[in-house]
């Protein structure tokens, strides 16, 4: 009997090698670096404590398998699984953190430009100003409303629709808000993709200036001989290049070893092989947001002016004090991916779309390239525009008009418009799927304010 108990052990033993050598180990450094990263960003962008990490975003298999190292001292964070394939995360003031992959060989003299306060702030109400305004809807759409609110929250005791905030506004004015303790209108939300919408306002901005075209090709010198010099930057922006790119977030796939394992998220997104002809086959890519990147970059004679950019051209003039783009170890924006932000200030995101690119007196971006933005991309089954996610038909979310669009983040990040209802929601949590049912939400905020 003790014979065949030996037995059974060490054949349990070689099954639970055999399954770690197969299939944990080839992905402990995407398992490390995501730890790392998100571990770093969380501490030193976000503010939040090691212990909140630990039990929300490390909570699960894989991720719970990283060990953390935290160094106050030069604000960096390392991951290792079972002490091999150490990652390491560094955070830099304006820069937020990025990943040393290799040795740290792409220093930054950059420094984060002082986010002024409008001196009009004061007297205006928000999302315009920072002064706080009663809201006018009446005390039975108050009630429904925050019935709406709640049915996106968990229950006491419970961890499952893991949403974080929620905020909802209708005519430019803030008509509700909840967050989950500890989170607070000031903390910075990781939006993951909700990111490449921030870079399609960027892109609109610089086409205003005539920077950039949406037209252009032979975007990069080694796309010249061959089939990709015909790539527009208008294809890039719909995700319709015909570059071949695998979005597996569960596996070793370009897209988690563009952002974990890469110095350069365009350099790695660049080496894409051709495999369609531009135009004819629709293929989310968060490699080709970062090929935007690059031509963003491009647009820049130095570092700084570049890395001042988004600053200065757009969350500065909205006073979006909490917004931080990151940047790869190439000190370059990561804008398929990395952006933080609080809740307020992603809905002033979202009421730039609405108000189609004009903030109080300044034109962001024109009304053709909001129109162009949300203009249907062919074989995408109607559901995405330039960067952005459309309500096409079948809608995603059947209670919304059909002119509902949204930014989109892994997780569940969400900033939805709905221009026929003049309403944006916010939505920030770890979670998009059952119990949480997004579209019931939305239909009890559509039916509280239309």
């Amino acid at each position: 009997m003790k014979k065949w108990i030996s037995i059974s052990i060490v054949l349990l033993s070689i099954i639970l090698i055999s399954v770690f050598v197969l299939f944990v180990y080839p992905k402990l450094p995407i398992i490390n670096g995501y730890a790392a990263k998100r571990t770093c960003s969380s501490l030193y962008v976000a503010g939040r404590t090691l212990e909140s990490v630990e039990q929300e975003e490390l909570l699960s298999f894989p991720q719970n398998l990283a060990k953390l190292k935290v160094n106050e001292e030069e604000q960096s964070v390392s991951a290792t699984t079972l002490g091999l394939k150490k990652a390491t995360s560094i955070y830099r003031p304006g820069l937020g953190c990025k990943l040393i992959i290799g040795t740290n060989d792409h220093q930054s003299d950059y420094k984060a430009p002082y986010t002024s306060i409008l001196k009009t702030t004061d007297t205006l109400a928000w999302p315009y100003g920072i002064k706080e305004v009663a809201h006018s809807i009446s005390s039975q759409r108050l009630e429904k409303i925050n019935l709406a609110i709640e049915e996106a929250f968990d229950t006491s005791g419970t961890w499952e629709k893991k949403t974080r905030a929620l905020l909802v506004m209708q005519n430019g004015q803030l008509v509700g808000e909840k967050y989950k303790a500890p989170y607070n209108r000031e903390t910075p939300f990781l939006g993951w993709s909700m990111t490449k919408s921030v870079c399609n306002i960027l892109v609109g901005i610089l086409v205003k200036e005539g920077k950039l075209n949406i037209n252009q090709d032979n975007l990069f010198p080694e796309w010249a001989n061959d089939d990709r010099r015909h790539i527009t930057l208008d294809n890039l922006m719909r995700m319709n290049s015909g570059l071949g790119w695998n979005e597996e977030y569960g596996s070793v796939s370009q897209v988690t070893e563009m952002l974990f394992l890469k110095e350069s998220a365009a350099d790695y997104a660049r080496l894409s092989p051709p495999e369609s002809h531009p135009e004819t086959v629709w293929e989310y890519s968060s490699g080709t947001t970062n090929l935007i990147g690059r031509l963003i970059r491009n647009c820049f004679d130095n570092e700084e002016a570049y890395l001042n950019f988004p600053k200065e051209a757009l969350f500065n003039k909205l006073d979006m004090t909490t917004a931080q783009i990151e940047t790869d170890e190439n000190n370059e924006y990561v804008f398929s991916s990395f952006m933080y932000a609080s809740a307020r200030d992603w809905a002033k995101l979202g009421q730039l779309y609405l108000n189609e690119g004009i903030w109080m007196n300044d034109t962001l971006f024109t009304k053709e390239w909001h129109d162009y933005s949300l203009t249907s991309t062919p074989h995408s089954e109607n559901h995405y525009g330039a960067q952005i996610w459309l309500n096409g038909s079948p809608k995603e979310y059947p209670s919304c008009p059909v002119d509902t669009y949204k930014f989109s983040g892994y997780e569940g990040q969400y900033v939805i418009v709905i221009p026929s209802l003049d309403i944006v929601v916010v939505r920030l949590g770890l979670s998009k799927g059952p119990p949480l049912d997004m579209d019931k939400v939305l239909g009890m905020i559509i039916d509280a304010l239309k």
